[in-house]
């Protein structure tokens, strides 16, 4: 049986963008977007659901806008174009779950 792994998802501390967990199959990264930041347009390097555990995300993609919250999640797909912001009027904490991991698609 394998062991089991408790993972600090640094919810709290450490950089604003960081990976917190990650084996060969699997990334998690967390990261903590104040009231109106806005991530640098970019394309999903990797299958990706995000997962906010606080606030409100707005995400667009060629297929449209979303906003979303807690207790919500969205699917984008390797190689998607998106743009990411907080569209709350505070803090946004996000969980991006990344499988395979991005190095499968290099």
């Amino acid at each position: 049986m394998p062991d089991v792994e408790r993972i600090n998802l640094h919810f709290t501390d450490a950089a604003d963008r960081m990976c917190a967990w990650e084996t060969d199959d699997l990334q998690i990264m967390r990261i903590r977007m104040p009231v109106g930041e806005v991530l640098p347009h970019h394309n999903s390097n990797a299958n990706s659901v995000l997962l906010p555990m606080l606030g409100k995300i707005k995400l667009v993609t060629p297929a449209g806008e979303e906003v979303f919250g807690v207790g919500e999640a969205v699917f984008v797909p390797f190689d998607t174009p998106m743009d990411v912001s907080n569209a709350g009027d505070e803090p946004a904490l996000l969980l991006v779950l990344k499988a395979p991991h991005p190095k499968a698609f290099q």
